[in-house]
């Protein structure tokens, strides 16, 4: 009668993680944002399993049902599309309804879109920002990049493929000099990265085919007033 809250693949199902496939096999259920995309992934491993569709349209509808397995002894495994439940995706509501309810919840570490277009973003990581997508609309994403942009730290964030252009014009009108490395379809065959000034990246993306999944890591350097002379 356990929740396990399970990291997946980002794109490449080899990134599947053995203690994950020992979780999907001993699960009585599985949870997943995407029932025919969980089907390939378990499909592809030989694995059999119970879907059953939890996404953000009809969690709150999920979780007394999801109650009542648990406390009929069942066990089940949580995933989303594409790396962990709850970091831009559903999960949360149901995590919390299981703790308060008394139920073991278990996170089973996966890969993550945000720490790999860290890692390979170089710049100095210790602390970052993450704030998943920009609103829809260009006055609020204009603030959303004021607010959620700091000097110093590297800030991460996703954003859809019809709206990239006009996002990173956006960040371009808010931060015109800020480095950015714009990650496409990380871990799938076509991965890509774009790396230079906010102005290098969106005259390399004028005209191109804009498609799949972007993941956006910018980074502003630290004012020099800004710099605590102390550290010298």
């Amino acid at each position: 009668m356990s929740l396990y809250v399970c990291g997946g693949p980002i794109g490449n199902l080899g990134d599947v993680s053995f203690r994950l496939l020992e979780v999907l096999k001993a699960a009585d259920v599985v949870l997943a944002e995407d029932t025919r995309r969980t089907l390939k992934l378990l499909a592809h491993y030989g694995l059999k399993k119970p879907l059953i569709s939890l996404n953000q349209h009809n969690e709150a509808d999920r979780i007394p049902h999801v109650l009542r397995g648990l406390g009929s002894g069942k066990t089940f495994a949580l995933l989303s599309d594409a790396g962990t439940p709850g970091i831009s995706d559903p999960g949360p509501g149901l995590v919390r309804a299981a703790r308060k309810e008394g139920f073991p919840v278990w996170v089973i570490p996966g890969p993550s879109a945000v720490t790999a277009a860290l890692s390979g973003a170089g710049f100095p990581a210790d602390r970052f920002v993450f704030a998943g997508y920009p609103p829809r609309r260009s006055g609020e994403r204009r603030r959303f990049y004021q607010e959620w942009i700091k000097p110093g730290w590297p800030s991460v964030f996703f954003e859809a493929p019809h709206r990239l252009l006009k996002s990173l014009s956006d960040l371009a009108a808010v931060w015109p000099e800020i480095d950015v490395v714009l990650y496409h379809e990380i871990s799938k065959v076509h991965e890509s990265a774009i790396v230079g000034t906010i102005e290098d990246v969106l005259q390399r993306l004028d005209g191109s085919n804009v498609r799949g999944e972007y993941v956006v890591v910018v980074y502003s350097s630290p004012k020099p007033e800004c710099i605590d002379r102390r550290a010298t």
